[in-house]
């Protein structure tokens, strides 16, 4: 089945080419001021493009197998074009462009005074959307109907929310990393014995709704353990979920 161009994401060419030029992940990766997982990544999207290995290990370094050597000159042509295309006076940039942005609303406070002015110094009069992230805005993204999405996604083998998960044709850069953590006050009963996860399973919990589930990764590891959360109270988003516990530990 032949694929369409519009889902392979051009960036990755330009890893191609350093690694044609390098024949090394981390020289190429400090080119690109990048981890060389994350060059290792794009290189695994590109083998799956072109059903090809690309490259393979040598005492050398890299070495191109004979489908990227029959593309080298085409890149460098390739390169030369979009390099005339990008180096174009700003005045020449397309005016009234709109953009779509599909993001958790915590995170619209955290990022979006930030981007809105990149965008809007790049891209002259451009219009900006937002949208809270749902369970179909993956989706939005992949037909085209959005074009930045800020969103979390779970680390844990087991759950189905991996980065890993996502389809080959999706960029996409990690922004931050977080770690669960409980907050107690010094007097809460909880701390009077051990605290560990039976004493964390004993307390009623405040549960989320994710991208229309209401269970994660969490819970599907407690479940093969034979246990379960007990949940009091199911919320919409996270801020609700904050608010409210904020009341019921003043309370």
């Amino acid at each position: 089945m032949k694929k369409s161009n519009t889902r392979l994401d051009l960036n990755l060419l330009t890893t191609l080419q350093l690694l044609l030029q390098e024949r090394s992940v981390s020289k190429a990766a400090k080119i690109l001021n990048v981890t060389p997982s994350t060059v290792s990544k794009s290189l695994n999207k590109l083998r799956d493009w072109f059903d090809d290995p690309l490259f393979v290990k040598s005492p050398q370094g890299l070495v191109a197998t004979p489908i990227v050597q029959s593309m080298e000159q085409d890149l460098n042509e390739w390169f030369q074009v979009s390099g005339q295309i990008l180096n174009k006076r700003a005045g020449d940039a397309p005016q009234g462009l709109e953009f779509h942005i599909m993001a958790e609303s915590p995170l619209f406070l955290t990022v979006l005074n930030e981007l809105l002015p990149k965008i809007q110094s790049r891209y002259l009069e451009a219009k900006v959307k937002t949208s809270n992230w749902d369970y179909d805005s993956l989706e939005a993204i992949i037909r085209g109907d959005a074009d930045v999405g800020l969103t979390g996604r779970e680390s844990h083998p087991r759950s189905k929310e991996l980065l890993d998960l996502l389809p080959y044709f999706i960029d996409f850069e990690v922004l931050f990393y977080d770690l669960p953590v409980v907050y107690l006050h010094k007097d809460h009963p909880a701390l009077q014995n051990e605290w560990d996860f039976d004493a964390f399973l004993t307390y009623a919990q405040i549960n989320t709704v994710w991208e229309k589930s209401e269970t994660w990764a969490l819970d599907e590891i407690l479940s093969e353990l034979g246990k379960q959360r007990k949940i009091n109270l199911t919320m919409s988003n996270f801020e609700q979920s904050l608010f409210m516990q904020l009341n019921l530990t003043t309370t």
